[in-house]
């Protein structure tokens, strides 16, 4: 039986099938502090973050967004760093709470946000969230 691709949420056009089973492989953006892939320290602030580390999983690969243009921006920061997480095409965002501005960017994309643990590299947030125990931000 032919699969219909048209049916499938965006996300699991990205799913492989492996032993009977369906593995869907994400793309996940953290708010970092450094560019340091997964031992990047999670960092507390949205809009002036030094930079997002994004994790794609299907190729077990780690990119850096710089983010430096903000981080001194007299305003819009937020909806300035929001907007490049959209165009990142991430499936998840993990990392600061989020301002009005930035949330009213992220809000109009298909994007999951989840509250991540301070002081803790992207690594530990990521297993924090696959098992389930972040926070989502609403």
């Amino acid at each position: 039986m032919a699969l219909d691709i048209g049916t499938i949420p965006e996300v699991a056009i990205m799913a492989i099938r492996t032993n009977g089973t369906m593995e869907v492989k994400l793309k996940i953006i953290f708010s970092a502090s450094e560019n340091k892939g997964k031992d990047s320290l999670l960092d507390n602030r949205f809009g002036r973050a030094a930079g997002f580390t994004v994790y794609e999983e299907e190729k077990n690969q780690w990119s850096w967004i710089d983010n430096a243009s903000n981080v001194n921006a007299a305003g819009g920061a937020g909806a300035q760093a929001g907007q490049a997480v959209v165009d990142s095409g991430a499936d998840f965002y993990i990392g600061a709470q989020l301002g009005p501005k930035a949330m009213a960017v992220l809000a109009r994309s298909t994007m999951e946000l989840f509250a991540g643990v301070p002081d803790k590299t992207v690594w530990d947030n990521y297993e924090l969230f696959k098992a389930g125990k972040l926070e989502k931000i609403e």
